[in-house]
């Protein structure tokens, strides 16, 4: 589409006045956000992901970027601009073109090429640990709420919350774990690697991890806005129980003696079932997490200089990168 039918299209569409935020019956319940509440996400490959996926409760409004300057645009921009156009059109969503400043001033000066989505946020599912695989078949097995008071733990317990089913695939079942890490940029680049290669899971700690933030998913390329992302506000007890449901359990960890190197760990995730725990950015794995670890996998040095400074371990987006690539690429 040319700028110019964009920004006709845009003028056509959002003279109309009507308003219908797409509202996902499934999840949405009674979902109302406070102002405070809404996601601003950006960027064409996020807000084209949250439009296709409407993993979203509510996609409440898209802002465009409505300009009268003459520049070039990429063939591929204006071709996930049009796309998105249509998504909007096609749901009801109602979409305003407004100026730099405004899409500035929603996304806090990041890059937004454009558009911005107001929607609910993304939150993850809580579950307890992961089943015994039997022919073929898993669950994720759904975490009971134990907080707040008598009565609602009560209440929470008489609810019946059915397990999550997952089918094994042409290979064995390959999840990971992230142990507290706050790094929106690592945690958006480890979501977009474990997208792209086909990880069958991610599990977040339900505290002091990075949200599930508008930069994350600027960061993952949209990933986030097309998978499904687990969370646990007890690791070392997740980690626990599906140890004893037959998952083995594997720490990344470069300073663990003994290791295992990677052709040993892309054998052990051939063989059974396996969960890749990789840890925080500046302190790694807990000590309690690293007592649930079965094994541990390190990435060996090639650099043999003693002089090679900090250079002497892989930030966490890199080694999920390295990993995963070991354990499920064909």
């Amino acid at each position: 589409m040319s700028a110019l039918r964009s920004r006709l299209f845009i003028r056509n569409f959002t003279n109309t006045g009507y308003r219908k935020p797409f509202h996902n019956k499934v999840k949405s319940g009674n979902y109302t956000p406070t102002p405070s509440g809404w996601d601003h996400v950006y960027g064409l490959s996020s807000v084209l992901s949250a439009l296709q996926s409407k993993k979203r409760s509510v996609l409440d409004t898209v802002y465009i970027l409505e300009s009268d300057e003459k520049k070039t645009t990429q063939k591929k921009d204006a071709s996930l601009m049009d796309e998105i156009l249509q998504l909007t059109k096609a749901a009801s969503i109602y979409t305003v073109a407004v100026d730099k400043g405004r899409l500035n001033n929603l996304t806090e000066n990041k890059t937004h090429q454009g558009v911005v989505l107001k929607a609910s946020p993304r939150e993850p599912v809580e579950i307890s640990a992961l089943s015994t695989l039997k022919e073929n078949e898993y669950e994720a097995l759904p975490r009971i709420n134990k907080r707040g008071s008598e009565q609602d733990r009560e209440s929470s317990s008489q609810k019946e919350v059915a397990p999550i089913s997952f089918q094994k695939s042409n290979r064995m079942p390959f999840w990971i774990a992230l142990d507290e890490v706050q790094d929106p940029q690592n945690l958006g680049s480890i979501l977009r690697t474990a997208h792209f290669f086909g990880v069958d899971g991610v599990l977040l700690c339900s505290k002091n991890s990075a949200p599930l933030s508008p930069a994350v998913s600027k960061v993952s390329s949209g990933a986030i806005e097309m998978m499904d992302i687990y969370s646990t506000p007890n690791l070392v007890k997740f980690l626990k129980e599906s140890n004893e449901n037959g998952w083995q359990i594997i720490g990344a960890a470069g300073d663990a003696n003994p290791s295992i190197n990677l052709t040993q760990f892309r054998e052990n995730t051939s063989e059974k079932p396996v969960i890749l725990v990789l840890g925080n950015e500046g302190t790694g794995l807990r000590t309690n997490v690293k007592n649930g670890c079965q094994s541990f996998v390190s990435i060996p040095n090639a650099c043999k200089d003693k002089f090679h400074g900090a250079v002497d371990s892989l930030n966490v987006g890199v080694a999920a990168g390295v990993l995963i690539s070991t354990a499920i690429s064909q």
